[in-house]
């Protein structure tokens, strides 16, 4: 998928700034004059799960997404604890789950709906994966060592935030020992998604969760599946 070619980009591009030691080359001490700025880049890999899937529908535990940010870390004064930051990434879910998606017209006001329902046939692979592109944003809480080295390295994290996202494709695959379906934009689906998030940890390792308080599909055109994600993030500079 593209959007995971990206991500492995901006996983390598990060990690062949830190081989150079930029970090290295910059004096680190308490006397710095200039703003301290923290946690530029962040990687999360996550699992994705529906909290009100329908009854006989479940989703796996191996449901593995990721994303990938880059922020602008704006501190309230010189060497703050606390700051505001925004930005921008992408986001692809991946949830597996034991249903199937199926879309009718037989309601009363003759409209299409999608629906979740449970799938007995045996398979291999049953998911849908959605890609965003996301505009986050958080209130950075963080503990301040007495030089900037150890900031860098040894400070808490507390990062409340929200995020909104725009859709830009997705597809559902069930593959079994005979056959492999793909299907590319499933009908109703909501091309945005806005809720809540949070990063907590130490270092460069936080856990994070958000959740949707948006559905995957328009309200009264298809069932109310909100994401929860958890997961472990990587954040650096």
């Amino acid at each position: 998928m593209k959007i995971y070619s990206i991500i492995t980009l901006l996983i390598f591009a990060s990690i062949g700034i830190s081989g150079q030691g930029i970090m290295e080359r910059i004096k680190l001490t308490a006397d710095d004059t200039e703003t301290e700025k923290f946690d530029r880049i962040a990687i999360d890999l996550k699992t994705d799960q529906w909290l009100n899937a329908p009854k006989g529908v479940k989703t796996e535990l191996y449901s593995i997404g990721v994303s990938a940010f880059f922020y602008k870390d704006l501190p309230f004064t010189e060497k703050s604890n606390i700051a505001f930051a925004f930005g921008i990434g992408l986001t692809s879910d991946n949830i597996h789950h034991t249903g199937i998606f199926k879309t009718s017209s037989n309601n009363p006001e003759n409209k299409s709906y999608t629906s979740l329902v449970p799938y007995n046939k045996k398979y291999r692979i049953n998911k849908i994966t959605l890609n965003y592109i996301e505009v986050p944003i958080e209130l950075r809480f963080r503990t301040m060592n007495k030089s900037l080295e150890e900031r860098q390295r040894f400070n808490f994290r507390f990062y409340p935030g929200f995020k909104v996202g725009y859709l830009m494709g997705n597809h559902a695959k069930l593959t079994d020992d005979i056959t492999k379906i793909k299907v590319y934009r499933t009908p109703n689906t909501l091309p945005y998604r806005y809720g809540p998030t949070l990063r907590i940890g130490f270092n460069k390792i936080s856990f994070v969760a958000f959740y949707s308080l948006t559905g995957i599909f328009e309200k009264g055109k298809g069932d109310e599946l909100n994401t929860f994600s958890l997961g472990i993030s990587w954040m650096r500079f």
